[in-house]
């Protein structure tokens, strides 16, 4: 009998090999590991609850959107916008404009009729719109840049105005049936002198202001003109706020924040009078005020109103704005030094714009954050600040904050926004004659005294070209007027004897007299994306002078 087999082994952990491989892998452990530590959570943001959102003082959402990623340059904002599509490229389609119903608006002559521009992307606040276009030859800017359907000339904006306001099919005459609204021009003023004038169709009678009303019970028709802002609000006449300054046809009085002035002669600092010497050593001296004949107490119907603006050149205007003005050093207006001389300091002249291309009504408009007003400009506006006597209003500690006024506007003011430009007046003429000087020591506009809205998330303290003094028109209770920037054939109605001619217009028109809105110093009227300020015909007639470039 054969012998039975061995018994089996146990499998013993010394039998194990000393490097396992994956068909023998190597035997657990009978100690066991450890557990493996929990991983630790990411800090996540903390948000501020609804409640807390809601009770902000400021009244907006701690929840901002971020703009761009910040560069170590400027440069252009960039979006994500689609290709444009081969509609994109057609030309700006002409604009829609409907009659006024169930009754016409007619001159008064009864030979040309005004109509409300309709489907357009109408300036609001906060937001501004301008016609844009694709184009080939521009795709360093996604192929859009800016143009405008006709007419090509410097004129009022159909954008830029009410949505009450009616025109003629030149955009040289404007009325409205409601209360008071404003219209701006589709220039601007930036440096240098500009002129326009204005002629008043319906308004104060040629006999006088009459006291009671139309036949039909209506309020009187009337006329404000002047130069405005992009913060001023359109649903309000011009010289209602700090962002614009007017003239009115009754009494005949200047308006800045809807407070009315008399016109003055200004003082000459170069006299060597008793006056002039007091000025010097720091004693104000109160200008002259100017004595109205019985017959230019009002601005009457058939008054042709010119209107120049004087501004100095935008190197000193950065200056100011930047906080590195000297007055002991900087004592011109700033056309005696090289445009490409800039103090340390000052801010960059490049022009920046921050806009997308949007499709409305089957045009393509330009969308910018527009600027709004700042807290300072409104406590400059209010009607209870008094700037003689804010010594004692300071002296209340409730009132007190970060956004008070301490001081009257000045060039070197804390807040940039109620910063002056030395140099700047604002002179009217009526028929041709120089009434008096309406205003002096106009306030900043380039950036940062003019800000868009920071809860938009929009970038600050660029120039988009576009920042400046827009003349501007009210009417009210269907006060009429005409506008004439001089760019016509037959030029201005009555220009002033100083405003000649420059040689570089005669040369532009081919040795022909040039018309007499191209005058000498006339080098800040901007239109389209002018850079710089822009001078001679193109920035005047509302030409996209530089190309987007």
């Amino acid at each position: 009998m054969a012998d039975p087999p061995p018994p089996l082994q146990p499998f013993l952990s010394t039998n194990t090999p000393l490097n396992p491989s994956p068909l023998n892998p190597r035997a657990p452990s009978k100690t066991p590991a450890p557990p493996p530590p929990p991983r630790e959570r990411e800090q996540r943001e903390k948000k501020d609850s609804l409640k807390k959102r809601e009770s902000n003082p400021n009244g907006t959402s701690t929840l901002k959107r971020k703009a761009s990623t910040p560069h170590a340059f400027p440069s252009p904002q960039r979006f994500n916008v689609p290709p444009p599509k081969p509609s994109d490229f057609d030309p700006p389609k002409d604009d829609i404009m409907i009659s006024h119903e169930p009754h016409p608006l007619e001159m008064p002559d009864g030979e040309r009729q005004l109509y409300k521009p309709i489907e357009l992307a109408e300036n609001k606040r906060g937001y501004r719109y301008g016609r844009a276009i694709a184009d080939p030859l521009f795709p360093h800017k996604q192929h859009y840049r800016s143009t405008s359907p006709p007419p090509h000339y410097a004129r009022l904006s159909f954008e830029d105005a009410d949505r009450w306001m009616h025109f003629t099919t030149n955009a040289l005459i404007t009325t409205n049936e409601k209360g008071w609204r404003m219209v701006r021009s589709n220039v601007c003023a930036r440096e240098g002198t500009t002129y326009y004038e204005l002629r008043i169709h319906r308004g104060v009678p040629p006999t006088g202001p009459s006291e009671t009303s139309t036949a039909a019970g209506a309020p009187n028709p009337h006329v404000r003109f002047g130069f405005a802002r992009r913060e001023a609000p359109l649903d309000s006449p011009v010289g209602f706020d700090g962002y614009s300054y007017g003239i009115t046809d009754l009494r005949f009085e200047t308006m800045h924040r809807s407070r009315p002035g008399k016109f003055f002669h200004p003082v000459n600092k170069k006299s060597k009078s008793k006056g002039a010497k007091s000025a010097a050593f720091g004693v104000a001296q109160t200008p002259t005020p100017v004595q109205l004949a019985p017959e230019d107490l009002h601005v009457k119907e058939g008054d042709v109103i010119g209107i120049e603006l004087q501004l100095p050149s935008l190197n000193l205007h950065r200056k100011i704005v930047s906080g590195v003005y000297n007055p002991a050093v900087d004592v011109g207006d700033g056309f005696d030094q090289p445009s490409y001389y800039l103090e340390p300091g000052a801010e960059s002249t490049d022009i920046i714009r921050d806009r997308i291309p949007v499709a409305y009504k089957g045009n393509t408009y330009f969308e910018t954050l527009d600027h709004v007003a700042s807290k300072p400009m409104e406590v400059y506006a209010d009607r209870q600040t008094n700037l003689i006597a804010l010594n004692t209003a300071l002296t209340n500690q409730a009132t007190a904050s970060k956004d008070v006024i301490k001081q009257p506007p000045n060039p070197n003011h804390e807040h940039p926004s109620l910063r002056t430009l030395p140099g700047s007046a604002m002179r009217v003429y009526k028929n041709g004659v120089l009434v008096g000087t309406a205003f002096e020591g106009l306030l900043a506009f380039l950036p940062p005294a003019s800000a868009p809205s920071k809860t938009m998330g929009a970038r600050e303290g660029f120039d988009d070209g576009l920042v400046g003094y827009f003349p501007a028109v009210s009417c009210f209770w269907g006060g009429i007027a005409e506008v004439n920037f001089g760019d016509g054939r037959e030029g201005f109605w009555c220009p002033p004897a100083h405003l000649v001619r420059t040689p570089l217009a005669r040369a532009r028109s081919g040795g022909a007299p040039a018309p007499a809105a191209m005058m000498s110093g006339v080098s800040g009227m901007m239109g389209g994306e002018g850079v710089g300020g822009g001078s001679g015909v193109d920035g005047l007639l509302g030409v996209d002078a530089s190309g987007d470039c």
